[in-house]
């Protein structure tokens, strides 16, 4: 039985392995890794979404309503440093510069859910609730993943696609709303 904080504790390390990975590969290297890096972390913003912040909202009514709004603004400078980064090759300077961007948005985000947010929400859930906001997680994550090349990631046309539809609009179209 795994907690929701475990689950999203491990997305948060799968992401950090991918944006060290791209910062340590060869050039040539970069562009599957690129690709993997931003299915994996658009799958755990829209994950979190749908599950996370209506779990901090619900059990946090002190500050969820904070939290989701800083939460959505977190989504919307991500996505949009996402966005950005497809538009450069992988082998480029500005490619770079726009990983580290995403980096400079995304490690605080990391750091502040799991030093407080998810330590706040597990001690106002039951370890019953929790385990079942973990298998909600899983199942909305999978519903997600297709059967995308050999890197488990859509190509850069399918990306750009998903990275520019509004969230709302690609929660309805991926069949996610409950």
């Amino acid at each position: 039985m795994t907690k929701i904080s475990e689950t999203v504790k491990a997305d948060h390390k799968l992401i950090t392995e991918l944006y060290h990975a791209i910062r340590g590969a060869e050039p040539e290297d970069r562009h599957s890794l690129r690709n993997k890096f931003i299915w994996t972390l658009d799958q755990y913003l829209i994950v979190e979404d749908l599950v996370v912040t209506p779990a901090l909202e619900e059990h946090l009514s002190k500050h969820g309503d904070k939290r989701r709004q800083r939460l959505s603004d977190d989504f919307e400078s991500i996505n949009a440093k996402l966005r950005h980064m497809l538009q450069f090759d992988p082998a480029e300077e500005s490619f770079n510069s726009s990983l580290l961007a995403i980096w400079v948005d995304l490690e605080p985000h990391v750091y502040e859910e799991e030093k407080s947010d998810l330590h706040r929400l597990e001690e106002n859930l039951s370890e019953t609730v929790s385990t079942e906001l973990s298998n909600k997680y899983n199942r909305i994550k999978d519903m997600l993943q297709k059967p995308y090349g050999k890197d488990g990631a859509p190509d850069s046309k399918i990306l750009t696609a998903v990275l520019e539809m509004p969230r709302q609009d690609l929660i309805v179209k991926l069949g996610l709303t409950e």
